[in-house]
């Protein structure tokens, strides 16, 4: 298992280095008003007044679009220092809010389906993976999200990874995954796990993977967080034509019940640097499959990222003639939109 053995993975990691470095130089580029609120601690914990007005006063006339942004960030700061009409723009602008949702809702099937109120990345870029082949290749992939609400949120995320090496399609892999997340307690949530796996050259024609879970968030501050969930599920996988000791087995179907455990990492290292882990692990009643995927991103603009993942993957019972292990290395670029 390589992830940094040749060269065209080395180019990977020195686009996204350079990109780290430029992206880095106009530090609140994403978010210009990261060091206005930063000040306003400032002047809080110095129990100035006069200064926390006078910053708070001049941020909202410079970036007027990040009006009530900046009110409730100097309200969790010192709500004793907001004055009352400062509360009650928040409060109106909490009620509008409440409104323009429950009009949403009004409008049906539409209110789920409007792509405006997802929140939607594209990504495009090379790989370079190591396993079954050593090859290199282009990776894309979308994702959306969205809350309804204070305690549903919607995920879904698709990856696409075709690779050649020697003049020949080496993978062709498609990645569905489907996340429904409801809140109905503070510290612990249920969740609905849905996975397709199209790849080509793994031995299986597809993988699907159905798993309901608990989970909680062990804690969360302001630049990290930690999850995990559990529970149990179904894997059926259709495993294609194979032979074993000459003998020629047909493409079938199999079907197992599993056990899932899954956590997600995530760390802001800078305003425009964030590092995220995930790792899940499937105890299946045939086999066991662990995968860790990990991430680090670099904010170029309000619009743009570049990327850097790994990902590994481990099947104790891959269908002869395939690797049990399988690694990726990916840099690409990200649309926020």
């Amino acid at each position: 298992m390589r992830l940094f053995g040749n060269v065209k993975t080395q180019k990977l990691l020195a686009f996204f280095l350079v990109t780290t470095v430029l992206s880095s130089m106009p530090a609140h580029a994403s978010n210009p008003t990261s060091g206005v609120v930063e000040m306003l601690k400032t002047a809080s914990a110095a129990n100035d007044k006069a200064t926390f007005d006078t910053l708070l006063s001049t941020a909202l006339n410079t970036w007027p679009k990040k009006r009530i942004e900046l009110l409730r960030a100097a309200r969790g700061i010192s709500e004793t220092w907001m004055s009352q009409a400062y509360l009650d723009e928040m409060s109106a602008a909490k009620k509008a809010q409440e409104a323009a949702e429950a009009a949403s809702r009004a409008r049906g099937l539409m209110y789920y389906l409007d792509p405006k109120l997802w929140n939607g990345q594209a990504q495009l870029g090379g790989s370079s993976s190591s396993g079954d082949t050593d090859e290199q290749g282009v990776s894309a992939a979308l994702n959306f999200e969205r809350a309804f609400g204070p305690k549903w949120n919607h995920s879904l995320n698709l990856k696409f990874d075709l690779a050649r090496s020697e003049g020949a399609t080496t993978r062709q892999r498609l990645v569905g995954q489907y996340e429904v997340m409801w809140k109905p307690w503070t510290d612990v949530f249920l969740l609905n796990f849905t996975e397709v796996e199209l790849d080509k050259f793994s031995g299986y024609d597809y993988r699907v993977v159905e798993n309901l879970a608990v989970g909680t968030e062990i804690f969360r501050t302001s630049n990290q967080s930690l999850r995990v969930e559990a529970g149990p599920g179904i894997r059926v996988s259709r495993v294609e034509e194979t032979i074993e000791d000459g003998v020629i087995r047909a493409p079938h179907t199999e079907k197992e019940f599993l056990g899932r455990v899954s956590s997600t990492y995530e760390l802001k290292l800078t305003d425009n640097l964030t590092f995220k882990d995930r790792a899940s692990a499937i105890f299946g009643t045939q086999s066991t499959t662990l995968e860790n995927w990990a991430q680090f991103s670099a904010r170029i603009n309000s619009h743009m990222q570049a990327r850097l993942s790994f990902e590994v993957k481990y099947d104790s019972l891959a269908p002869i003639g395939t690797a049990a292990w399988d690694t990726a290395t990916r840099a690409t670029l990200v649309y926020d939109f």
